[in-house]
């Protein structure tokens, strides 16, 4: 998939929509108006991430030698196809094994790594081999609590793909308001071992009757509590789910509750060190018990090309195709460039880290200052070579390039105008009470109360103003 293409469509199609209600009479006002939003002013230029490659941390088979993982999770989790129904083993990344192994230990944890960095498998592949090992319908032995429903969805399909859907080995369902009635009745008449579920649900359980008799009090052996997307619970909703926790854990008097957290986004600044004893600090209080800053368990990075970056080798490069060649792209001087640019920066520990995100053409102006390249050519060159390192994929699927475009979209808004006509000003904010010739007096008001201006705009609609 081209993802430059698909945004610039979606630009374009946004373009045509908000050009559709502008009806400006004045050359002027329409003159400022186009050149703000060709500059951009609605819709900035996108930041670029790179999901980085992580360290490796072993198959299932090789936890299942090492004792972590039950013989049968060999059969479970596996990547399997059309082509393929028998699959081939799941290799997980170093901190979905580091996690797996806290989770053996039966100690509560806390996976503060990245988007598309797998964190579900490093809570359901303990969750599963607890069920395994311990036995299966003896009632709900995991909750798992998301902050929205489009999430546990998403999490019912993974689980669908590695336990089936028809008996599987370990049970699975969703309770989170949206099933039908038929299917709420079978959850309740007999509850599964894992249960998928909203913060808001949970409170229904504890309170309503028939699910308290029902999915609370079969949870008395619950082994698992899961908090999805720990970040989103601060301030007073963090407290009211710290309080939930605290009557849920009340209600089943479980000796052996685990909890666990997942997050992108929970650190804040200091050093790695400093954030792993905040992060440690935060959960000890929202979940009620204790997790020691050796059980937060983040990234483990490495790189996906090969060698250094030579600048004469990049000069002439620049103005070449991208090799084509998983192999031949790992050694390629722009590839390396644009992974030490995109992807990978160095923390305060020396470990490898995430770079922060940023503008293709102020990368492109680093490499035009760099090799002497135009500045156009190295963003087409830029473009090409990310394009080619999201097809040149390994074994696994994995892209060698696997990026991000965020892209910032403005609503309309008003734009304000001076009634001075020597030198017209235009603003999409309140302007100072003086004309720009400097006469004082009521100068800035809205374009659409102007006669000859602005005409044919409902207030509120795209593109009356910006």
């Amino acid at each position: 998939m081209d993802a430059f293409g698909v945004l610039g469509a979606v630009l374009g199609d946004y373009e045509s929509f908000v050009r559709g209600f502008l009806n400006i009479r004045d050359p002027e006002v329409l003159e400022k108006v186009e050149c703000e939003v060709e500059n951009g002013l609605m819709w900035p230029e996108p930041w670029l991430a790179l999901n980085p490659a992580f360290q490796p941390g072993g198959s299932v088979g090789d936890l299942v030698d090492r004792g972590l993982l039950h013989p049968a999770a060999r059969e479970i989790f596996r990547h399997r196809t059309d082509d393929d129904p028998f699959g081939r083993e799941i290799a997980f990344h170093k901190h979905q094994s580091d996690a797996i192994e806290i989770a053996a230990r039966c100690e509560s944890y806390v996976l503060t790594t990245g988007t598309g960095s797998g964190k579900s498998l490093s809570y359901i592949v303990p969750i599963v081999d607890r069920v395994l090992r311990e036995g299966t319908g003896q009632g709900v032995r995991a909750i798992v609590v998301y902050p929205m429903n489009a999430l546990a969805n998403s999490q019912v399909g993974e689980l669908e793909k590695f336990l089936g859907k028809d008996m599987p080995k370990v049970t699975f369902k969703r309770y989170t308001g949206q099933e039908r009635r038929v299917e709420r009745d079978a959850i309740l008449a007999s509850p599964p071992d894992i249960l998928l579920t909203n913060y808001v649900m949970l409170e229904l359980m504890l309170t309503r009757p028939r699910e308290r008799g029902s999915l609370i009090s079969s949870a008395e052996n619950l082994s698992f509590l899961v908090l999805d997307e720990l970040h989103t619970y601060r301030g007073r909703q963090g407290a009211d789910v710290a309080m939930l926790i605290r009557r849920l854990r009340g209600a089943i008097g479980a000796q052996r509750l685990q909890c666990v957290g997942t997050s992108a986004t929970l650190a804040g600044p200091g050093r790695r060190a400093e954030q792993r004893v905040e992060v440690a600090a935060l959960a000890s209080r929202l979940f009620g018990t204790a997790i020691p800053p050796g059980n937060v368990v983040g990234e483990s990075l490495r790189r996906a090309t090969v060698g250094d970056t030579d600048t004469d080798r990049l000069r002439s490069r620049v103005a070449l195709a991208p090799p084509i060649t998983r192999t031949t792209l790992q050694g390629d001087d722009l590839a390396i460039w644009i992974e030490q640019t995109f992807g990978l920066g160095e923390d305060d520990e020396g470990n490898l880290a995430r770079q922060t995100p940023t503008r293709l053409r102020d990368a492109a102006s680093q490499l035009s200052a760099l090799t002497g390249a135009d500045l156009d050519v190295c963003v087409t060159t830029l473009r090409e070579t990310l394009l080619a390192g999201s097809r040149a994929r390994d074994g696994d699927g994995r892209p060698l390039f696997a990026f991000k475009l965020h892209q910032f979209i403005g609503k309309g808004d008003t734009a304000y105008v001076t009634m001075g006509r020597a030198r017209a000003a235009l603003s999409h904010h309140p302007l100072p009470a003086q004309c720009p010739g400097g006469t004082a007096g009521p100068a800035a008001v809205p374009a659409g109360l102007l006669p000859g201006v602005w005409s044919g705009l409902p207030r509120g609609q795209p593109g009356a103003g910006w």
